[in-house]
C-alpha cells in the first residue's frame, strides 16, 4: 500500500473518529439535571433524581451501542489496503444513522413512563429503527469492503473475514425484531435483546452450511 492511500484511509477513519466521538458526547447534553431552592427539601432532591435514572441508563446503553458500532469500524479499517467512491458512500451511510443515536436515545429515555400502562410505542420503535439502521449500514459496509472481489484488504490479513460479515448482519436482525415486536409492547420487546445469546449457535450453523469453519 503506497503512502498516498495509506493517508487517504486513514483520512476516512479520523473523520469517522470525529463523528462516533461528537455522538458520543451529544448523549449527555440531553440530560438536563435538576435546579434546586432554598425551599426544596429533601426528599424533593432524591425524587428528581430518581427521575434522571431512566435517562442515565439511556445514555449508558447508548453509549455501549455506539461503542460497539466504532470498534467494529475501527476493526474494519484496520483490514483495508485500499478505498473506492462506494465505500465512502457506505461509509457516510453508516455515520448517518449514528448521528441520530442521541435523538432517539433522549426520545426513549423522556418517555420511559409511558411503556406499561396504556403503552406509547413510538419512542421505542424509533430507538429501534435507529439502532436498526446502524447495524444495517454497518453491514452493507463491511460486506462491501469485505469482498475479496472488491479488493479493497488482503483476506491473508482478515482470515475470518466472513465470520466478522455474520457477526456484522446478527444485530440487523436482533433491532428488526424489537421494532416489530416494540410497536405492540415496548415492554416485551425488550426481551428480544436477549436474542444476542443465540448470535454464536447462529454463526455456527450459518458456516457449517456454507462449508466453512466453526
Amino acid at each position: 500500500m503506497s503512502n498516498k492511500v495509506y493517508f487517504q484511509i486513514e483520512r476516512i477513519a479520523f473523520f469517522s473518529d470525529a463523528v462516533f466521538a461528537i455522538a458520543i458526547t451529544l448523549l449527555i447534553i440531553e440530560i438536563h439535571p435538576p435546579v434546586f431552592t432554598v425551599e426544596t427539601t429533601a426528599d424533593e432532591t432524591y425524587q428528581a433524581f430518581l427521575h434522571l435514572l431512566p435517562e442515565l441508563v439511556a445514555v449508558l446503553v447508548s453509549f455501549a451501542l455506539i461503542s460497539l458500532n466504532w470498534r467494529r469500524h475501527h476493526q474494519l479499517f484496520g483490514f483495508m489496503d485500499d478505498y473506492d467512491e462506494k465505500l465512502i458512500t457506505l461509509n457516510f451511510f453508516s455515520l448517518v444513522a449514528i448521528i441520530f443515536l442521541p435523538f432517539s436515545t433522549a426520545f426513549i429515555s423522556k418517555n420511559y413512563a409511558r411503556f406499561w400502562p396504556d403503552p406509547l410505542s413510538l419512542p421505542f420503535v424509533v430507538y429501534c429503527i435507529n439502532n436498526l439502521a446502524c447495524a444495517f449500514f454497518n453491514f452493507l459496509l463491511f460486506r462491501y469492503a469485505l469482498d475479496p472481489e472488491n479488493r479493497l484488504f488482503d483476506p491473508a490479513a482478515a482470515p475470518n473475514y466472513k465470520r466478522i460479515k455474520l457477526e456484522v448482519l446478527y444485530p440487523v436482525f436482533v433491532f428488526a425484531a424489537a421494532a416489530i415486536v416494540g410497536y405492540y409492547s415496548p415492554f416485551v420487546a425488550l426481551a428480544c435483546f436477549a436474542l444476542f445469546a443465540l448470535e454464536p449457535l447462529f454463526i455456527k450453523l450459518v458456516l457449517q452450511k456454507n462449508g466453512e469453519k466453526t
